[in-house]
């Protein structure tokens, strides 16, 4: 019962008949709004002991607001729905926080409330999640008011308080250089997700145009295919009647046998045709069926990659800034700062690895040219010059098969991951040993690089082996990705990867390049 009533206040203002992309942002924004409404509801219920104050009117009314937006999206008003749902919750903090200031200035010593900056930080990123990509405009007004109040917030406070308590300038340029950094970071982050979403969801709803396009295609067979049959029962019929008439003569009898005879050749002909053509629509409809299917997987699990590799550098850079309101010294604060530096580092790379997915998926690269092993490899051990010499990793490279026809990126990236992967995970217990080598058979150039390290348990790890983010050596540094992105350039090129592997005396991977004439 109570999930059936949940589930009818979340879907108030979805018809059946409404686009999914539209049904989505109106359950979105009233589950915003519900959980928006709860809290401050709790805040209301724990500042009501004080006594029926300013504050505890401007939430009862923000409550109000909140439990109206499902009420304007049954009313089809959703526009004025998501836009009181962006920008009441600043706007009342506003109130709360500045009326009784500005009336009263002298009363109130300057100081930067951590609970406003969490509430505007929080809430920033309602406008990217319930507005649409065709609402742009109203989503980016929005945007632009609540930066407008996380800019202005902290001048309105110097403003109505008591100058005395005012922080030094290079206090207070470090606290708002910091948040205005991760408010600016943060939004961004979101908006770029956004954006890879929409596209997703974008090639989604262009494979869905294409299978019903099939779907339509399949019918109109089906029909013509019907009509052909009545076709044919119509000129059997006319065929038994024309029999029956030319029973008298022997000689005419012969020839309409022929006749038929021949039409009935001509109509298998034609039946066989047909069911070869809807046979061969089938397996297109089949194929397309698969690509919608491996489409939808690969978009669920990058914006769980997204959103659970992004989380973690997003809630060190609050907890640091949090910290950083409480040190006093400029020396802790330089240090908080260093830290913030690192987790915002952490947030490029994790972007720009994703980035590196989205080049490959969209064919970034595709030019074909002569690549020789040797000059890559050459390239590979300067740049890995210091690691190997720490680590005095002995390299063995036989290339029989000298040359290949391909993307010179992915080989090279491809080559790099393999090697720097056999040298990072080598063993305490040896010297590291690194041998590659290449072969040519009929269809494919062999590229094998073997190495005598811990080793990969594929009984345990075989299933996840190449995918994101996925680390199977803990006590070493890495992201889980070099693997991930030689599965996905190897089939790019259409070629396909082989292991072995025995745990704790090392792994041998095989890249199987097809030969292009």
């Amino acid at each position: 019962m109570r999930s059936s009533v949940r589930n009818n206040f979340i879907q108030t203002g979805v018809t059946a008949d409404m686009p999914t992309l539209h049904a989505r942002a109106i359950i979105l924004t009233n589950i915003i709004a519900l959980i928006s409404a709860i809290l401050a509801t709790v805040y209301l219920v724990y500042i009501l002991p004080s006594g029926w104050t300013f504050s505890s009117k401007v939430l009862s009314i923000t409550i109000v607001v909140l439990c109206s937006v499902p009420i304007l999206n049954r009313a089809r008003q959703v526009h004025v729905a998501r836009v009181l749902l962006a920008i009441a919750i600043p706007l009342a903090s506003l109130v709360i926080l500045f009326l009784h200031r500005v009336q009263h200035p002298d009363l109130y010593d300057y100081y930067r409330s951590p609970g406003i900056y969490a509430v505007l930080m929080a809430t920033s990123i309602i406008p990217a999640l319930i507005f649409l990509r065709s609402e742009k405009l109203v989503m980016f007004a929005c945007m632009m008011v609540h930066a407008l109040i996380f800019a202005t917030v902290d001048i309105f406070l110097r403003y109505f308080s008591n100058l005395h308590a005012l922080p030094t300038a290079k206090q207070y340029i470090a606290d708002n250089l910091s948040l205005l950094v991760s408010y600016i970071l943060l939004t961004s982050c979101v908006l770029s997700l956004k954006s890879v979403l929409d596209r997703f969801e974008a090639r989604n709803e262009l494979l869905i145009a294409r299978l019903n396009l099939k779907n339509l295609e399949l019918e109109a067979s089906n029909r013509e295919l019907h009509e052909l049959n009545k076709n044919i029962e119509t000129q059997n019929e006319e065929i038994q009647a024309q029999s029956e008439e030319l029973i008298q003569s022997q000689e005419s009898l012969i020839l309409a046998s022929n006749e038929i005879e021949r039409q009935k050749t001509a109509l298998q002909e034609q039946n066989r045709f047909l069911e070869k053509s809807l046979d061969e629509k089938s397996l297109d409809l089949l194929h397309t069926n698969q690509q919608l299917v491996q489409q939808n997987n690969e978009l669920q699990q990058f914006s769980y990659t997204v959103s659970h590799n992004l989380r973690g550098p997003v809630a060190s850079m609050m907890g640091l800034m949090n910290i950083h309101r409480l040190a006093h010294t400029y020396e802790e604060k330089k240090n908080i700062m260093q830290l913030i530096e690192q987790s915002a580092l952490s947030l490029e790379t994790i972007i720009r690895d994703l980035n590196k997915i989205i080049d490959i998926r969209h064919d970034k690269f595709s030019a074909l040219e002569d690549v020789r092993f040797q000059d890559e490899l050459d390239l590979i051990q300067q740049s890995l010059k210091s690691f190997l010499r720490e680590n005095d990793v002995q390299v063995d490279a036989r290339f029989m098969c000298e040359r290949i026809v391909s993307i010179k990126a992915y080989v090279n990236s491809i080559l790099y991951n393999l090697v720097s992967n056999a040298i990072q995970y080598r063993s305490p217990d040896r010297k590291p040993f690194v041998r590659i080598s290449s072969r040519e058979t009929a269809e494919y150039t062999v590229l094998e690089v073997a190495d005598n390290g811990l080793g990969i348990d594929l009984t345990r790890f075989g299933g996840d082996l190449f995918k994101l983010y996925k680390r199977f050596h803990t006590h070493t540094e890495g992201k889980g990705l070099g693997l991930y992105l030689v599965r996905q350039q190897v089939e790019k090129l259409n070629g396909r990867i082989e292991v072995e592997s025995v745990p704790d005396e090392g792994a041998t991977f095989r890249v199987f390049f097809p030969v292009r004439k």
